[in-house]
């Protein structure tokens, strides 16, 4: 979802709102149980918020601005290569990477720091990682070491590209489900050890069933179940259900969000789950293809091409239509009414909270109706 390198539709979207954010418009349970709860914020749910490096002073400067009501900040800072190896995540200016300042200033506001942590190697060395112990081991060092740092409340374990394989290996597949709960308890165990929360964010299920979705992408790889068990909190990516390369439609249709959310209360606590909501959209100009539009650029975007925004009660989501140089244009984009909306059904489901994707890309009226939740 998160890196630029990354393949399928969770990197495609969210590589495309990286570059959005550069040019102009248009051309609980299990676990938790251990350790306090969260920061209560004004707000009646959870909310936690990623902040992208890519575009970490406006992340920063919104998530401050609105610390009343966020709870979590997850930078977007570290990445794991092979088992032990940590990088910082790619930022050629320098200007989105660890910052002890950024620490300091959310701490300060009561906002706890809880650092992304990826990992890029794919699904074939994740299966051999998981099967070896030595190697298990030199990760939770790893990670370990980053949780270690002054102010940070813990990490965020969002890897993904262990779901990712394009040849449909389902033995591979299988070994990553059975593993990955075993390495995230060793993960957590080791960082409630030295005080630290332990969050793993997941792809979207809406079945047990082993099927690819989005064509290449192995869900199943992640059991609910067992990882909240193991965790704190797991956060579900509830979005880019259409996405670039799929079929175009909008990116979190209510329909199946509700099919998300059901499914997680099947199989895990409800109170050990966060729903993601999408602060973003898409602009299709294909059936297949289209550029990312974020929430606060969104009702920009249609007053430059004189179009009139309507809202979709069915899929609950933001939608309107233009032309340029005769190709036509579709925007579906979630905007504060699409989130709360969302944020009611979460905690309607007894779940913890919301994360959103993403700090600097939401409309700014959100974070105040997110102070209706629970009313």
């Amino acid at each position: 979802m998160r890196s630029r390198k990354r393949v399928g539709p969770w990197a495609a979207g969210l590589a495309l709102c990286a570059a959005t954010v550069a040019v102009a418009l248009p051309q609980v349970a299990g676990a938790a149980a251990r350790r306090a709860a969260p920061r209560t914020t004004s707000a009646a749910a959870h909310v936690t918020v990623w902040l992208p490096y890519w575009a970490m002073t406006s992340a920063l400067g919104s998530t401050l601005t609105n610390a009343a009501t966020i709870g979590t900040a997850s930078p977007y800072w570290y990445t794991i290569k092979g088992t032990s190896k940590v990088e910082l995540a790619e930022d050629p200016s320098g200007a989105g990477g660890v910052s002890p300042a950024a620490v300091s200033q959310l701490t300060g506001s009561g906002v706890q720091v809880v650092p992304m942590v990826t990992e890029d190697d794919g699904m074939a060395a994740f299966a051999k990682l998981v099967a070896s112990s030595t190697q298990r081991a030199a990760m939770v060092k790893a990670l370990v070491g980053i949780a270690s740092h002054t102010g940070y409340s813990g990490l965020d374990l969002d890897f993904e590209t262990l779901s990712y394989n394009p040849k449909h290996n389902r033995a591979l597949a299988d070994q990553v489900a059975a593993g990955y709960p075993q390495l995230v308890a060793q993960v957590c165990g080791a960082l409630d050890a030295i005080n630290r929360s332990c969050e793993v964010t997941v792809m979207p299920r809406t079945t047990p069933a082993h099927v690819w979705q989005h064509g290449d992408i192995a869900t199943w790889v992640y059991d609910y179940g067992a990882l909240a068990r193991a965790a704190d909190r797991i956060q579900i990516m509830a979005y880019d259900d259409h996405s670039p390369g799929g079929a175009s439609g909008p990116i979190a249709p209510l329909p199946w969000v509700r099919s998300v959310i059901a499914y997680a209360r099947s199989v895990s606590p409800p109170a050990s789950d966060e729903l993601g909501v999408p602060a973003y959209g898409y602009d299709w100009y294909t059936p297949t293809s289209a550029t990312a539009v974020l929430a606060n650029q969104a009702a920009g975007l249609a007053r430059k091409v004189h179009a009139r925004i309507r809202w979709n009660a069915t899929q609950g989501e933001n939608t309107f239509t233009y032309k340029v140089h005769g190709t036509r244009h579709t925007v579906w984009y979630e905007g504060s009414q699409s989130d709360v909306q969302r944020a009611r059904l979460a905690s309607a489901a007894g779940f913890a909270g919301i994360a959103i994707w993403a700090g600097g890309y939401a409309a700014p009226n959100l974070w105040q109706q997110l102070q209706s939740i629970g009313d």
